[in-house]
């Protein structure tokens, strides 16, 4: 755990340096500050490959007809030669469009770390079975004795940073004389019930845009099915002439014994399933994880706070980084509109990120 937390105590050590010109270096608002500016520190660090993230998500939704359409060029076509010359045209599409898939793990796989950083650095501001003044005289991370010091006599609203709900009372009296449970709950009660409402949010607007723009992809790829079966472009229902001639009829469905013989081959031929099945599966996977993580996470911050102890510069950090990523989300739509605007026929509508 010291691999995450040296780095994220050495952040916040510099930020509470910078504010100790500007604010006493011992005040809850140097202390805080810190916090803050270790979530714009992250974030920033972050927001190139966030707007990547958003970015491939809108190109994906566009290109899903081409993706399609070769789909269909190759779904009788099932030998390992044509299954790696699909991959190849697959990985061609998404190097055209500059899209790559794996763009949204990287956020995810950067803030964990800094989230359990943060909590192994807060809670060694005191340690369990160690008295307030032992603790006083300790290193944690990159921060030497005085430091820690500094933050365990840091306050906010009268409540002490490093307070968490379940404390013991004998260490809230070394912490701050006369302090009870009831002042540490009318902060961290209205804190942590916001950060999960804020996380619910995010996660809400992020799946509602997810599933409107798997519904727009799920039109435009419905569209080139029936441009293939009709055997030229469909608008309104009617297939149009090319070239002033009607196109071929499509060859009529084989029925019967055929039928079940001709699809029975076909399953063999193509028993391992293509790539494009195996991306829908796992997308329509993530989907109802999600989903099922939208109404359960936004409790965790919650249930932290009372179960494990999550410090009040806990829930600053996390209310504050949902509120960054909300602000910043409607942002990265608002420019991605403009250089991206798409149409239905493209797979997306402008509203659907909306």
């Amino acid at each position: 755990m010291d691999l995450f937390a040296y780095p994220v105590s050495l952040v916040m050590k510099f930020w509470h340096w910078v504010l100790s010109f500007v604010v006493d270096p011992g005040s809850g608002v140097a202390w805080v500050g810190s916090v803050l500016l270790l979530v714009v520190t992250v974030r920033l660090l972050l927001m190139r490959s966030m707007y990547r993230q958003q970015y491939s998500m809108r190109k994906m939704a566009q290109i899903a007809p081409k993706m399609k359409e070769l789909q269909n060029k190759y779904k009788d076509r099932k030998t390992p030669e044509d299954r790696q010359e699909q991959a190849k045209e697959m990985q061609a599409l998404y190097a055209d469009a500059g899209v790559n898939p794996a763009a949204g793990c990287l956020p995810l796989l950067v803030q964990i770390p800094v989230f359990l950083g943060l909590y192994y650095v807060l809670l060694n501001f005191s340690p369990r079975g160690v008295s307030i003044e032992e603790a006083s005289t300790m290193t944690n991370g990159a921060f030497g004795p005085d430091q820690v010091a500094s933050f365990l006599n840091a306050e906010i609203f009268g409540v002490p940073l490093a307070s968490y709900i379940r404390m013991p009372q004998d260490v809230m009296d070394s912490l701050h004389p006369g302090l009870v449970r009831e002042d540490i709950l009318m902060l961290a009660v209205p804190l942590f019930v916001l950060a999960g409402i804020a996380t619910f949010i995010n996660m809400w607007n992020s799946f509602r845009r997810q599933k409107a723009a798997k519904a727009a992809e799920q039109d435009a790829i419905a569209q080139v099915d029936a441009e293939e079966k009709a055997g030229g472009p469909v608008v309104d229902g009617e297939v149009l002439e090319v070239d002033g001639e009607k196109p071929a009829a499509p060859a009529p469905a084989t029925t019967g014994a055929a039928a079940g013989a001709g699809a029975a081959g076909s399953a063999a031929a193509g028993k391992p399933q293509d790539f494009q099945s195996i991306a829908e599966s796992m997308t329509e996977s993530m989907n109802q994880s999600m989903k099922i993580m939208m109404y359960l996470f936004p409790f965790f911050p919650i249930v932290g706070a009372y179960f494990f102890n999550f410090p009040i510069a806990i829930g600053i950090y996390w209310l504050t980084n949902n509120i960054w990523t909300a602000v910043q989300s409607h942002f990265f739509m608002e420019k991605l509109e403009k250089e991206l605007p798409m149409t239905s026929r493209e797979g997306l509508p402008p509203s659907a990120f909306m």
